[in-house]
C-alpha cells in the first residue's frame, strides 16, 4: 500500500465489522476517504470525518447494485472482506472491479476459505475465486453461472496482475488493474 500512503484516495471496504481495519487505514492513509460497508455496521465502534459507515449484504447482487455499482464514485483500493462464502467472493469481485481506478488494488482477505472451510461452501460448488484465479493466472478460460459474460471480458480486459500470497494460516489475494 505504499504507493497510496499519502494519497487522496478513496478506499471501499466490504467487510468492516467494528472497524479495526478502518481505523487502520484511518491513520495510515492520512489523506484517504474511506467507505466501510458490513452486513452490522451498528457494531462498528470508530467515527471520523474521513470514514462513511454503511449497512450491505455482499450476497445480495441487488445490494451491490444499488450501494456500490449505482453511483459514479471510484476507489484507488477496494477491499473485499466480508462473508467469505462462495458466491459472495465471486459475485463482489466480478460487480465491483469496474469501480477501481486505473492501477487501483483488489484485495480478496481469506481467498482459500470456500476451498478450506466447508461453512463457506456447504455445496461444494466450483469454481471457486480461487479457482477462477489461478485459472485466469494460468491462462486458461473458465465459466461460472456467477459471472455474467460482460463481467467476465471486462475483467479479463482490465486486470494487470493477480498475486495470491499464503500467510501464516490463509490466503489472501492482490488483483492490479490496468
Amino acid at each position: 500500500f505504499r504507493e497510496f500512503k499519502d494519497k487522496n484516495i478513496n478506499i471501499l471496504e466490504i467487510g468492516a465489522f467494528k472497524g479495526n481495519a478502518s481505523a487502520s487505514f484511518f491513520f495510515y492513509f492520512k489523506n484517504a476517504s474511506i467507505y466501510s460497508f458490513d452486513i452490522f455496521p451498528d457494531l462498528f465502534c470508530y467515527n471520523s470525518s474521513r470514514n462513511k459507515n454503511y449497512y450491505i449484504d455482499n450476497s445480495s447482487e441487488k445490494e451491490i447494485e444499488k450501494k456500490i455499482m449505482s453511483n459514479d464514485f471510484y476507489y484507488d483500493i477496494i477491499i473485499e472482506d466480508a462473508g467469505h462464502y462462495y458466491k459472495d467472493q465471486i459475485i463482489t469481485l466480478f460487480k465491483t472491479f469496474s469501480k477501481i481506478n486505473s492501477n487501483g488494488l483488489y484485495v480478496v482477505e481469506e481467498l482459500d476459505f470456500p476451498d478450506t472451510r466447508k461453512d463457506m461452501n456447504i455445496h461444494n460448488q466450483h469454481p471457486t475465486l480461487k479457482e477462477i484465479l489461478t485459472s485466469i493466472i494460468d491462462k486458461r478460460d473458465f465459466s461460472s453461472s456467477l459471472i455474467s459474460n460482460e463481467e467476465k471480458k471486462f475483467f479479463l480486459e482490465n486486470y494487470k496482475s493477480i498475486e495470491i500470497l499464503k500467510g501464516r494460516v490463509n490466503e489472501i489475494c492482490f488483483i492490479r488493474k490496468k
